[in-house]
């Protein structure tokens, strides 16, 4: 058995194809020490040791991947002058398999939309809210619905927790807090009548924009409010957070968008993207790529790393979302288009589907579900589903989002990420700068009043010292005074350095200035004013 076993599990020295060498490249840890010129033996060995362990290491986990993710992403594919945006989800739904077809749905409510929704991060549990005060939790891997009910006020928003044991909802007066079962938990009344909400999952915060413009954070695990900003800009409903570095985003009237963090009163960006309200925003996964709709008819995206313009495209959108894989929906009215990036990661959108809905359907959100190639829809008339081939991510893992967790998973996931929730302290722009070391800054120079004060405490310590009495002789009332004078001149001597070095450098850029001055034509120089040294 020994022996049969060797020939069908081939070892991890065996000659690898092409496509798991790209895949061990991945894993190494860099390049490989240089051993030729080390002339110590027994260092050299180690290393060559400690290289080929690390080789292996990469092989096996190259090996893992392909045998254990071995679902990959695909796109559609068209021969000749086809196009892909042309292809109908009635065509695709014929051609996927009845795990994927299943995805494909109209649910009509057309008295309570319309509708927004939310996904949980593993993507299996959606949240709907009908604007007239319907709430719903619903399985997605089965359709079955879990929970219903009416609150009998306005809803203008739905958000899930940590997981999908709670969410949150924006409703007339306050925003409130249900359990999967429908129990109203909270009534947060500090924030106000709010018009959007979003949870940053690592800080366990709880963000929301109210009608005044006031900015909350709140802390779902102790209930205490982090942080409350007051935008100035008015009243907005477009807000995203950014899941990359959690900065919330918030888009206004005038055509700007400012992004915040909650231990900075003022925005840390405040960036003018377009000449009218902007409609709607959205943030690509890997958090340096930004895109923005508005009243002015037009799609830009951003690169966040420079501030530019890197695509405008022309059209409106009232919703816009990244999937996993970088595409971009946008909706307007009726109409639905989703936009690509090329193969060759130039971020060069240009589209990729199409989706027209019934006649008189007014969709107000788009949302991509995690690790699932399924676009979700909240309309007017209720909510959709349809199919978009390759959109999201396919392989998940269990330890970050898993579809098929058990309660005990569930249970000791949300331990493990109450001990690792970070501070809020930890949001900024850049979160690769944390953990490492603060440059020196060079000390702000005193003042002139600052140095004179320094200089007659130095004096008044110096008068007021006391003398060690010497042999009789040296201890005359002259001979202290002296001393007393020569102790007075050194304790000067520090501070009128100082100030003849800052004459000198004064001096110094004025005569470089004076130099630097382009020379004036002859019928000119009697005009010029004369300075004391000329």
């Amino acid at each position: 058995m020994a022996a049969i076993a060797k020939k069908v599990l081939p070892s991890v020295d065996e000659d690898m194809s092409e496509e798991l060498k790209s895949k061990v490249k991945k894993y190494l840890r860099g390049e490989g020490a240089d051993l030729k010129n080390l002339r110590d033996k027994k260092l050299k060995g180690q290393l060559a040791f400690k290289e080929e362990l690390y080789g292996r290491s990469a092989k096996v986990a190259a090996k893992v991947e392909k045998w254990l993710m071995p679902s990959e992403g695909g796109y559609l594919e068209v021969d000749g002058i086809e196009k892909s945006w042309r292809i109908k989800q009635e065509a695709i739904a014929q051609e996927v398999g009845l795990l994927s077809a299943k995805n494909v749905y109209d649910i009509v409510l057309p008295d309570l939309g319309p509708y927004t929704l939310d996904f949980t991060p593993s993507g299996r549990f959606m949240a709907v809210a009908g604007r007239k005060g319907h709430l719903a939790v619903v399985d997605t891997k089965n359709l079955r619905l879990i929970k219903e009910f009416q609150v009998r006020e306005t809803v203008r928003d739905v958000v899930f927790l940590h997981n999908e044991l709670f969410f949150a909802t924006a409703q007339k007066k306050y925003p409130y807090i249900y359990n999967m079962h429908g129990t109203e938990l909270h009534c947060l009344k500090e924030h106000g009548a709010v018009s959007r909400l979003q949870f940053l999952k690592n800080h366990f915060l709880l963000a929301s924009i109210n009608k005044l413009g006031y900015l909350h954070y709140q802390d779902v695990t102790m209930g205490s409010m982090v942080a409350n900003h007051r935008t100035s800009m008015g009243r907005t409903d477009v807000m995203q957070v950014n899941s990359f570095n959690g900065v919330v985003a918030l888009g206004h009237s005038r055509g700007t968008v400012t992004m915040w963090k909650p231990t900075s009163p003022n925005p840390l960006v405040k960036m003018l993207c377009h000449h009218g309200p902007l409609t709607a925003l959205a943030f690509h996964p890997n958090g340096s790529l930004m895109a923005t709709a508005a009243m002015d008819k037009k799609i830009k995206l951003w690169d966040l790393r420079k501030f530019e313009v890197l695509q405008t495209l022309p059209g409106h959108a009232t919703s816009l979302d990244f999937s996993q894989k970088g595409l971009l929906a946008a909706s307007n009215g009726s109409f639905i288009q989703v936009l690509r990036d090329d193969d060759a990661g130039t971020r060069n959108y240009s589209r990729y589907m199409n989706h027209s809905m019934a006649k008189g359907y007014q969709t107000k959100k788009v949302l991509f579900r995690p690790y699932e190639d399924v676009l979700g829809i909240g309309h007017s008339m209720g909510w959709s589903s349809i199919l978009i081939p390759g959109s999201g991510e396919p392989n998940f893992d269990s330890f970050v989002a898993n579809p098929f967790e058990t309660p005990k998973q569930r249970r000791e996931k949300e331990v493990r990420s109450l001990l690792e929730k970070l501070p809020p302290e930890s949001i900024m722009l850049d979160p690769s700068k944390i953990g490492t070391i603060k440059p020196p800054r060079k000390k702000d120079k005193p003042r002139k009043e600052e140095r004179e004060d320094e200089l007659e405490e130095a004096v008044d310590a110096v008068k007021n010292s006391t003398l060690k009495k010497k042999t009789k002789g040296r201890n005359k009332p002259s001979k202290v005074a002296a001393k007393k004078q020569q102790l007075v001149e050194s304790a000067k001597r520090p501070f009128l350095e100082m100030n003849r070095k800052e004459e000198e450098e004064l001096s110094q850029k004025k005569r470089q200035r004076i130099a630097e001055q382009p020379e004036l034509p002859k019928s000119l120089q009697r005009f010029v004013r004369k300075t004391a040294d000329s």
